[in-house]
């Protein structure tokens, strides 16, 4: 399994697995996300602590990408490859067009006034600027958007 399919199947983001690992820079984490660079082996063997073994160096040997990630247009290089913490990872309808399935009245205000920095996921997971959250939070950063607009916040237990 690749190590970006764990990350997203388990709700982690990459800031949590930097954390859990001891990496410095962020951009370290996004190369072993992306394929683009294999841990040392102290850093691999980390991982596969972390993940009980279902991420292995053969996972990143493997050169074809995480079934987690999607391809985008891209103004200069034609498409290119995002994960499901990048900004601009493709909002897909979870729910289907006009079924709100699972979702409160409530909750699906709070999804729409957040617009594109918040959305409910496939395998049922709430994010927020791209990081896994509770539904309590987005109703929470939706009433402060509403109160900045000083229009009726969304009542929520």
């Amino acid at each position: 399994m690749k190590l970006a399919d764990y990350l997203y199947e388990n709700s982690q983001t990459p800031t949590q697995l930097r954390r859990m690992l001891g990496v410095q820079r962020r951009s370290t984490v996004w190369r072993y996300l992306t394929g683009e660079r294999i841990p040392q082996p102290t850093i691999l063997q980390k991982i596969l602590d972390l993940t009980d073994g279902q991420v292995t160096l053969a996972d990143f040997l493997d050169t074809s990408p995480p079934q987690c990630a999607k391809h985008v247009p891209h103004p200069r290089y034609g498409r290119r490859m995002v994960l499901p913490w990048s900004p601009d990872y493709p909002d897909d309808d979870p729910m289907g067009s006009n079924d709100n399935g699972p979702l409160t009245a409530p909750v699906v205000r709070a999804l729409d006034v957040l617009g594109g920095r918040a959305r409910f996921t496939r395998s049922g997971v709430f994010l927020l600027d791209g990081r896994s959250s509770d539904v309590r939070r987005i109703v929470q950063k939706a009433n402060e958007v509403l109160r900045r607009r000083g229009e009726p916040t969304i009542a929520y237990p």
